[in-house]
């Protein structure tokens, strides 16, 4: 009996990008800080709208509203205010408006957003994790044959075969962003890639 790990990749260009970003109103009260979270919001949800982006694919991911707290020794802890942070993903399926989606996005909703991440991604990574399942087993097979070989012994049936787990799709080179002195931002999208990794035991004949 012999084990052999294999591992294969495929890369493709993406076809959408999920973007995240963040409101986060510090202010002296609660009340102040929700309205003026969710007024920036507004604003974001607006410019969307306005450059075609359909509500259901701006989506909140969170919520919170929190206080904020200083401590000393003589006054022990004491709350000098209240954030509000609204988190919101939005999901683009038109990769060339991304930079002019950016830069909008941004202005409107003024000092208070925040841009957490931009991710290029596949709406459906399955053509290419089969792809990259074929690469994993090629490199396999090659592994245990060559093994077999050096052990003066020839490759039998197949026992198992498991395949590791491995994370979802992410972009090959990172994304480079530039505020300009328009409402743009210079983003170029890398290639996604997709890892799979396979374990083969076969029986020796």
């Amino acid at each position: 009996m012999i084990t052999v790990s294999g591992s294969g990749a495929a890369t493709a260009a993406p076809d959408v990008v999920r973007i995240r970003l963040g409101v986060t109103a510090s202010r002296p009260n609660a009340a102040t800080a929700v309205a003026d979270a969710e007024t920036a919001v507004r604003r974001v949800r607006e410019a969307l709208a306005a450059l075609g982006v359909p509500a259901q694919d701006a989506s909140t991911e969170s919520l919170s509203v929190q206080a904020e707290e200083v401590w000393t020794e003589q006054q022990g802890h004491r709350i000098t205010g209240f954030r509000a942070d609204h988190e919101l993903l939005v999901l683009l399926r038109e990769l060339s408006g991304v930079g002019r989606v950016l830069g909008e996005v941004l202005v409107a909703g003024g000092d208070d957003v925040r841009l957490h991440g931009v991710e290029f991604g596949l709406a459906d990574d399955t053509p290419l994790r089969e792809l990259a399942r074929d690469a994993a087993w090629r490199d396999a097979l090659r592994r245990g044959e060559q093994l077999a070989r050096l052990a003066g012994r020839e490759l039998g049936a197949v026992l198992t075969i498991t395949e590791g787990g491995q994370p979802g799709p992410g972009p090959v080179a990172r994304d480079r962003m530039e505020f300009a002195a328009k409402a743009e931002v210079d983003v170029r999208p890398g290639a996604v890639a997709v890892e799979v990794a396979l374990t083969v035991q076969w029986q020796l004949g």
